[in-house]
C-alpha cells in the first residue's frame, strides 16, 4: 500500500497526539449522547457531561484510548480497501471483460498480435495541432 503521509517523529507531533485525544474524548462523549437518546436513561447523559469535562481539563487521559483507536482505523482502513477494491475487479471488472470477450471485442488487438510476426502498432501520419493536445481523448 502506498502511503504518501510520511509518518515520521516530526509530523506526528505533541500537538498531533493531544488533538488525536481531545477527538477521541470528543466521540466518547458523543457516544454517551446517543447512548441516552436511545435507551432514555439519565446516566448516560451524567457519563456524556463527565467525559466532557474531563476532556476540556486534561484530554490527555484519553491518550491510550486515542492510540487504540487511530490503531484500529489504520488496520481497518488498509483491510476494508483492499477488500473493496477486490470485490470491484471481481464483480464489474470481470464481468465487464468476460462480456466484451464473448461480443468478440479486441481493443489491444492481441489476436492480430499473436497470429504473426508483424507489429500492431498504429502508424498515424497525420500533424499534430495545439488543439489535439488541449483534448486528447
Amino acid at each position: 500500500m502506498i502511503d504518501l503521509v510520511k509518518h515520521t517523529p516530526e509530523t506526528d507531533s505533541a500537538g498531533s497526539a493531544r488533538q488525536k485525544a481531545v477527538d477521541t474524548g470528543m466521540a466518547l462523549t458523543l457516544l454517551c449522547l446517543i447512548a441516552a437518546l436511545v435507551t432514555h436513561k439519565p446516566g448516560w447523559v451524567v457519563s456524556a457531561t463527565t467525559l466532557l469535562v474531563v476532556n476540556m481539563t486534561a484530554p490527555k487521559l484519553f491518550a491510550p484510548a486515542a492510540k487504540l483507536w487511530f490503531g484500529l482505523s489504520a488496520v481497518l482502513g488498509a483491510v476494508m480497501s483492499r477488500v473493496i477494491l477486490t470485490l470491484v475487479f471481481f464483480l464489474v471488472l470481470t464481468p465487464m471483460g468476460l462480456l466484451r470477450r464473448a461480443m468478440g471485442k479486441d481493443t489491444l488487438k492481441l489476436a492480430a498480435f499473436k497470429q504473426g510476426t508483424d507489429s500492431v502498432f498504429v502508424v498515424r501520419t497525420e500533424r499534430f495541432t495545439p488543439a489535439d493536445l488541449k483534448t486528447p481523448f
